[in-house]
């Protein structure tokens, strides 16, 4: 290739690469969350508890860390919630209403949705 046929490819190259970056920058499947999917997190179970799928437990942020609650005994907590999920908390009414929807008793842990 010459430096003609470089100069003159020039503007189609540039115009190719503006399109890929569009494409990158366009929500897919991949980059976003599903919208008929409940928002989950997994969360630690306290000891002494055995968690049934299904059962309603009252969501409280406290300090960042997200903790499951029955009445007045903790029954899980989750250090790692999402954020979105504590800020949705914190910023609404202070609590929310989650559903244990599997149970891990391997890692101690459960998978709890929001309702």
């Amino acid at each position: 290739m010459g430096a003609e046929e470089l100069k003159k490819r020039r503007r189609s190259h540039d115009k190719y690469i503006d399109r890929q970056r569009v494409a990158l920058a366009t929500l897919d499947l991949f980059t976003r969350m599903p919208e008929d999917q409940p928002r989950s997190f997994i969360a630690v179970m306290e000891k002494g508890i055995t968690p049934a799928v299904g059962s309603d437990h009252i969501l409280q942020a406290n300090k960042g860390k997200l903790m499951g609650c029955v009445g007045n005994s903790v029954h899980f907590s989750a250090t790692g919630a999402p954020p979105d999920i504590l800020n949705a908390i914190n910023f609404g009414a202070g609590i929310a209403v989650g559903e244990i929807i599997r149970i891990n008793p391997i890692s101690n842990t459960v998978e709890v949705k929001i309702k």
